[in-house]
């Protein structure tokens, strides 16, 4: 009985000891596994993955300056491009209008670009105004506009961009995605004998290819507006010296035209109350008669 109880003693002192030592090495060094889900690769321990300057969430490690510009790399690489449409819209002081519009096409022309728009007017005073609406490269956008504002004196200045790049990468994916269904559907009309399948393969062919078309000009006029931006020029006289009095002059042309008009506008008055009487004479003859015989009746009495 007494070795029982002894043999107990030693086992669970043992479990006790056993038990320490194995929380101790857990405690200082511990190795734990990372790894992929069940059935997937080998796991590899974390020490390994910090060796390598990745930690345990597929981070850089901390203090690896070399993972860290990897991973980032890696990031920027995986980014699809970019497209923007880029405007501009650009307020000029301008000394002479025309020459300002002539200087502006001649430098949209040498820039490789196109005027669009063109609009000019003169106001009360005779001062010409205008607004040129041009397109130029993408990739002269920043060169012409700082040309632009050296040709006057800058009164404002407005850029914009508008990013399009999802509805260009949705337009892409779609026109692949029917570019297949057109080859599925081509196919399928080589193999069909029916008539009523080689119909119905037809009119899905047609709808196909016609969505095509127009998924494909939508990418050319978004393309076109991303390699193209649009400035707006609006070219604006510089205020000059107005007198507040204007000067006198005097015509004797101008007093003869005048008194001729006047005497004419007389003339033409006189004649108009000749008319309304001469219309009139049935209202006021009868009541102009009968007050003359009045009149002389009450003489004679």
């Amino acid at each position: 009985m007494k070795r029982l109880w002894l043999y107990v003693a030693v086992l669970l002192i043992g479990m006790v000891v056993w038990i320490a030592v194995y929380l101790r090495s857990r405690a200082v060094a511990p190795d734990v596994a990372v790894g992929g889900a069940e059935g997937g690769a080998p796991m590899m321990p974390a020490s390994k993955l910090l060796e390598q300057g990745v930690s345990r969430a597929g981070a850089p490690a901390v203090g690896d300056v070399s993972g860290s510009g990897l991973v980032l790399a890696r990031l920027a690489s995986s980014q699809p491009e970019r497209y923007l449409i880029r405007t501009a819209s650009v307020t000029l002081e301008v000394s002479e209008t025309r020459e300002a519009v002539e200087q502006l096409s001649q430098l949209v022309r040498e820039r490789q670009g196109y005027v669009s728009d063109l609009q000019e007017w003169t106001d009360e005073l005779g001062n010409q105004s205008a607004v040129v609406t041009f397109r130029v490269p993408a990739r002269r956008f920043d060169e012409v506009l700082r040309e632009v504002k050296a040709l006057g004196k800058a009164l404002s200045v407005q850029v914009s961009s508008e990013d399009v790049t999802e509805e260009y990468v949705d337009v892409e994916a779609q026109l692949r995605n029917l570019k297949r269904t057109e080859e599925r559907l081509l196919g399928h009309l080589s193999r069909t004998g029916r008539l009523s399948d080689t119909l119905a393969v037809e009119r899905e062919l047609s709808r196909v290819r016609q969505e095509i078309e127009r998924l494909e000009g939508r990418l050319r006029f978004l393309s076109h507006r991303v390699e193209y931006c649009t400035v707006s020029v609006t070219l604006r006289p510089r205020a000059r010296v107005q007198p507040l009095v204007p000067a006198e002059t005097f015509s004797t042309g101008k007093v003869a035209s005048d008194a001729v008009r006047a005497l004419v506008a007389f003339a033409q008055r006189v004649w108009s109350v000749v008319v309304w009487l001469a219309v009139w004479a049935v209202v006021w003859l009868p009541i102009a008669a009968m007050s003359w015989i009045g009149y002389r009746r009450w003489r004679r009495a």
